[in-house]
């Protein structure tokens, strides 16, 4: 049976994707702030408001098989690749030690930047890193509020709970990065509530939205205007709460203009389309980064950015073309979105 998806939802990750490709394109502006301060905490709300609490155990282990299908495995055979392309760009292809060794050390370490952990350097992975941190902090997520609904199922206490975790994990990121992502798994189980409570919460948002949008409209341009932006790969929170009370309010304010695009029909069509692809594409552009050293060409920045943006959804396109081929002749593809 096929869940029905909401279409103002994949507007909204159609444009937060091609924002993130511009976003690692373009240099440090005004633009790129205003691209930081809500795209990330914007993917993992949107995955919040398709939420459902597992009811039993059953359950639980049925989502561990689909976050295993739909964000482990999509992330750990785009390392893979990236490791190979690697290895023949530094000329170790015949080097199978060094193979092993590489690939070891990215799927240990799982983080989107470069680090030194525990005396070791540790090379970024690129934009994938988000795909292996939500899998935890889904995992994390779904044990959670199953115990909690079973205890106690008070959308308050569960907000002080996962408030507390977000300061917890940006303490500890602050301090250090852990493998995988786990500091961020603390900041992404927030996010991932506040998408959860804002679908709970939707009519009473929905009678007040005028208001709350002029208040989450003005606390995001105030802050733009201080230059502040939070970036979660590099654990960056300034001014600590304020940047995450900021991407709330940029991600709200972006889920409101989409909510409008997508009663054009020809945004509605496109945006949509591009939004269902938005794992092919994360993975897609996360490929093209390592095969391809963009910043060292000499082109016009902007235009760079729309071909890289063109490039990803072409080839995102094409892939689910050639998939949906291939599912009518009854072969089952590497994997689904």
């Amino acid at each position: 049976m096929m869940k029905k998806r909401i279409d103002w939802i994949d507007i909204t990750k159609g444009v937060a994707i091609i924002l993130m490709v511009i976003g690692h394109t373009i240099p440090y502006s005004n633009f790129m702030v205003w691209i930081f301060s809500f795209h990330m905490p914007l993917f993992i709300i949107l995955s919040g408001i398709t939420y459902k609490i597992p009811k039993d155990r059953a359950e639980l282990k049925k989502n561990f098989g689909k976050y295993l299908k739909k964000l482990f495995l999509p992330y750990a055979l785009t390392l893979l690749l990236c490791t190979i392309i690697l290895v023949f760009k530094n000329n170790h292809v015949f080097d199978f030690m060094t193979f092993i060794k590489e690939t070891i050390k990215n799927f240990v370490w799982g983080n989107g930047c470069d680090y030194q952990f525990l005396g070791f350097n540790f090379k970024g992975i690129g934009a994938i890193w988000f795909l292996i941190t939500l899998f935890f902090s889904k995992l994390a997520f779904d044990y959670i509020n199953y115990k909690i609904k079973q205890k106690n199922n008070n959308d308050y206490y569960s907000l002080i709970l996962y408030s507390f975790l977000l300061l917890i994990g940006i303490e500890i990121g602050l301090k250090i990065w852990l493998p995988q992502g786990f500091d961020l798994v603390l900041v992404f189980l927030f996010y991932l509530y506040i998408g959860y409570l804002f679908n709970q919460k939707f009519d009473s948002l929905k009678t007040n939205k005028n208001i709350v949008f002029i208040i989450a409209f003005s606390i995001w341009t105030i802050c733009l205007g201080l230059n502040l932006h939070i970036e979660l790969a590099m654990r960056a929170y300034p001014g600590l709460i304020v940047s995450v009370i900021e991407s709330l309010c940029g991600s709200y304010c972006v889920i409101e203009g989409c909510k409008l695009l997508s009663q054009n029909p020809f945004w509605k069509k496109w945006l949509s389309k591009i939004g269902m692809l938005s794992l092919n594409i994360l993975c897609i552009h996360t490929l093209e980064s390592v095969l391809i050293d963009w910043l060292t060409l000499e082109i016009n920045i902007y235009l760079l950015a729309f071909i890289r943006v063109s490039m990803d959804i072409l080839i995102a396109l094409i892939y689910a073309y050639v998939k949906n081929k291939i599912r009518t002749i009854g072969i089952k593809p590497v994997y689904n979105n």
